[in-house]
Parts: structure tokens; sequence; C-alpha cells
């Protein structure tokens, strides 16, 4: 797929996220195509298309699976994200894997549209919130350790404390960034009851600082 229709393709889906309203057929096919459009960016698996199937798990798994008016929404608005997202990249001639060239600017945006999904309705998306953020605080982490050239680690917390070592964290930040270990762990394994907004909120700040500090 050249640029110019994959840049067609991603603006035909977007238009199709601005419509009134949206039936569960039309939203299947909406992500059946954002879909094929983000492997034709970023390739299969990529870092970007996790988080987005994440994201829409969550709703699922939240509603058991019985999309109401309001779950459609929920869904429609994470989808026109992921597309605008690109669109912009199509736009500033960023085309290819995420794994090997991510910059803080998109880093930045995933902690924008997790902002945004709390603003719109705090307590109805929640749940959507923490698993973004959960995203961004691990792979803002991870992204770090490959701008340093650290070694990949499995776990989070060995990377965390390579980091440690390296000087690469240090102060406050180390154990604070330890102490988000647990939240990333209940977002990503939706232990929902033991998740709050507060906490969502302050992973987005210290995500944020990271992100001025490592890739401004």
């Amino acid at each position: 797929m050249d640029i110019a229709t994959l840049k067609s393709r991603i603006q035909d889906l977007l238009k199709k996220t601005a419509l009134p309203q949206v039936s569960i057929v039309e939203m299947t096919a909406l992500e059946q195509g954002t879909l094929t459009v983000m492997r034709a960016m970023y390739g299969a698996a990529s870092s970007q298309e996790t988080v987005w199937r994440k994201t829409l798990d969550t709703i699922r798994v939240s509603t058991s699976f019985s999309f109401g008016p309001v779950q459609l929404n929920q869904a429609n608005m994470i989808i026109r994200g992921a597309l605008q997202s690109m669109l912009e990249e199509v736009d500033s001639g960023f085309i290819g894997s995420l794994r090997d060239s991510i910059t803080g600017e998109l880093l930045s945006d995933l902690v924008k549209l997790s902002r945004k999904v709390l603003e719109e309705s705090p307590k109805e998306n929640k749940d959507v919130a923490a698993v973004l953020s959960a995203a961004g605080f691990e792979d803002t982490i991870r992204r770090i350790a490959a701008k340093h050239s650290r070694p990949h680690c499995e776990k989070l917390a060995d990377t965390l404390d390579d980091l440690k070592t390296q000087g690469h964290l240090q102060g406050a930040q180390v154990g604070i960034a330890q102490s988000y270990l647990s939240f990333r762990n209940k977002a990503l394994h939706a232990k929902w009851d033991e998740v709050n907004l507060s906490a969502v909120g302050s992973v987005l700040a210290f995500t944020e600082q990271l992100l001025l500090k490592h890739f401004s």
C-alpha cells in the first residue's frame, strides 16, 4: 500500500468515525479497516497494535461483549484516536515500525489520548484510561532503556533496576517508577477493582515527566 493510498484509506475511515451513531456492524468494519492500515504502517504485532487491541478488549470484557450506545462510543473514540495519530504520522513523513523508530512525540500522543478518555467521562472510561496509561508508562521505560542501548529485559522491574544502576533514572524517580509496577500489572491484567482514578492520573503525570526529561 503506497503512501497516497494509505492516506486516502485513513481519511475514509475517519469520516465513518464522525457519524452521529455507529452500529455494531459498522464498528466491526471500522475495527478491521483500522487494523489493516495499522499493519500496513507498522507491521504485524507492533506495539501500537498491542496497545490498541488491549484497549478495545477492555471495553468488551467490562460489558461481557454486549455493546450498548456508550460502549460503541468508547470503541469509536479509541479507533478515531488511532486513525488520527496514523494520519499525522503519514503527513509528517513517518512510515515504519515503532519497534525500531518510536519517538517521544508518539508516546506523548498515547498519554494525551489517556487524558482525553478521562476528561470525557472519568468513571465510565477509568478502565480504558488505566490500560492506556499503563502501556504508556511501560513503553516509556523500555524506550529509555533502548535509547541508552541497554539490553532487553523480559521483566519491567529488571529494566528499572538496570536503568537505576546505569544512572539513567535517579533519585525519587526510581522509587516512584518501582511503585507503579503494581499499577501496571493490575491495569494490564484487568484487576479493575484495584485500580482507582487517582492512580491513573498519577501514572500519567509521571510518564509525562519522563518524556520531557528523556525525549524533549
